[in-house]
């Protein structure tokens, strides 16, 4: 059971946070950097996902109690955004969720892109907060403890694919880029239906 939770976490946060896909932007908004920053933009992106996204996971229950937002609302929004995000991985669009045109001119007029789009809202997007939360929902410290190795997993495996990006999509192509976001994208798309069906069952039943 709680190895089965555990793949459940990590298998869900890293098709959320898709450092995949995340490769290309990586790479662009990274262009012209020396090697070295870039694995220190990585680095510092990363770091603060995780930090991010261990501060929702621990007190992210207590800011809904505060807001007087009940579980099965939350998750149901959640699941709406979450199959939204599914839905532009499966058409292709990488990135449209998760990048504004003024984030896109905060890219390129500021030095230190790590923080500020990539580590949030990239990274640690309304999504990935928004699953941690969820996936912890009345949950025991175990299992939130399951959550929070499955974030510093991912939060290592995202460092080395991002840090070695150039080397990564030469070999994956975008083709193969696509197609691996693409699967990625069918399997959140259930995650968020089964999100969205708990949250209307809680809420009416």
């Amino acid at each position: 059971m709680e190895l089965g939770f555990f793949l459940k976490s990590f298998i869900t946060l890293f098709t959320i946070i898709d450092p995949i896909g995340g490769a290309p932007f990586f790479l662009s908004i990274t262009l012209g950097y020396e090697e070295e920053e870039k694995r220190k933009i990585a680095l510092r992106a990363t770091l603060t996902a995780l930090i991010i996204l261990t501060f929702f996971l621990f007190f992210g229950p207590n800011l809904l109690s505060f807001f007087n937002i009940s579980l099965s609302a939350f998750k149901i929004a959640g699941g709406i955004l979450l199959f939204i995000t599914a839905l532009e991985m499966l058409i292709g669009k990488l990135g449209s969720v998760k990048t504004t045109p003024e984030e896109k001119n905060y890219i390129y007029g500021k030095e230190d892109v790590s923080v500020v789009p990539l580590g949030t809202p990239y990274l640690a997007g309304p999504g990935a907060i928004t699953t941690v939360i969820i996936l912890t929902e009345g949950g025991s410290f175990s299992e939130k403890l399951m959550v929070f190795f499955s974030i510093l997993l991912i939060s290592g495996i995202t460092y080395f694919i991002l840090s070695h990006s150039n080397i990564i999509f030469k070999f994956l192509g975008e083709l193969g880029t696509k197609a691996i976001v693409r699967v990625l994208g069918l399997i959140l798309a259930s995650i968020a239906v089964e999100y969205i069906f708990h949250g209307l069952k809680e809420y009416f039943f």
